[in-house]
């Protein structure tokens, strides 16, 4: 299925420049009437794409942002190498910032980085703090190698080593089919994404993940750029304890999705988005 055919009425397809080729994205802008406040960029995780910003993209665009999602480098729609060196933190935050330089032009925007996409916008909010209004960090806790409810990184490796994609999308579907979540067109999407994400990314972003990112809250706290840490509480990667003592390292403002687990942005995504307008009213007005 084609990438028109995928995109909701609401959102238009955007193709960016990225590190190794081109990067496909999503936006939506606001409606005619509504004043322009901004934009903000939505960095999806690991296996995931900018379909994960779906239901946020319109609702985002409503209350005056210029809202743009992308698929990282290999993920799902954009181009990425075949080799593993190609998935560097460095290629990853790199492809971010050269987004954020053609979304936005001078002005800086508002970052919001689900899960490994967390990851990748702290590192590009150290490298360039200036480009940046604020961050979020969506479901995405300081570590994959402590404190997660994750497989060790470099296992999880070697079992996609054995049987590529079709080894995640085996224990995505479980726990797809376990949780309840049956939708045929759903399911058919995932599987469609996760066999046309590049095996080279799953596995460079495993080796990313078994490093820490900014193991010391304090260099991302210093970057002075306004932080919310925002998860559910009921069943995500980090137990909510994580999340908080992790929030209170950081300076950061907190939001909690109660009954929710690692995808508050498809499971709550009004919410979330009151939640974010709210932040960034808040920031602002500092």
């Amino acid at each position: 299925m084609s990438q028109a055919a995928d995109t909701p009425t609401d959102i238009v397809p955007l193709t960016l420049d990225g590190g190794y080729g081109t990067l496909a994205a999503w936006e939506a802008v606001p409606p005619p009437g509504v004043d322009a406040r901004g934009t903000v960029v939505l960095v999806p995780g690991f296996t995931g794409s900018k379909e994960d910003f779906a239901a946020m993209l319109p609702l985002l665009a409503a209350a005056g942002y210029r809202a743009v999602a992308y698929d990282q480098r290999g993920q799902w729609q954009s181009d990425g190498p075949d080799q593993i060196d190609g998935y560097t933190m460095d290629d990853f935050s790199g492809d971010l910032l050269k987004v954020v330089d053609q979304v936005s032009g001078q002005q800086p925007v508002h970052l919001v980085g689900h899960s490994f996409g967390g990851y990748v916008a702290r590192v590009a909010v150290v490298a360039r703090p200036e480009r940046f209004r604020t961050l979020t960090l969506l479901a995405s806790g300081p570590s994959s190698v402590s404190d997660i409810n994750f497989p060790p990184p470099s296992l999880v490796a070697q079992a996609v080593e054995a049987g590529g994609q079709e080894f995640i999308w085996q224990q995505m579907s479980s726990a797809l089919f376990a949780a309840g979540s049956a939708d045929p067109a759903r399911i058919d999407f995932l599987h469609r994404r996760i066999l046309a994400t590049k095996k080279a990314n799953i596995l460079g972003i495993l080796q990313v993940m078994e490093v820490p990112p900014l193991a010391d809250p304090s260099v991302l706290r210093a970057a002075g750029v306004p932080i919310l840490v925002a998860y559910g509480d009921t069943g995500d990667l980090w137990n909510p304890e994580v999340h908080a003592r992790f929030a209170a390292a950081l300076g950061a403002r907190r939001a909690v999705y109660p009954g929710v687990g690692h995808l508050p942005n498809e499971d709550r995504p009004a919410q979330v988005c009151t939640d974010l307008v709210a932040f960034w009213d808040h920031a602002t007005a500092q």
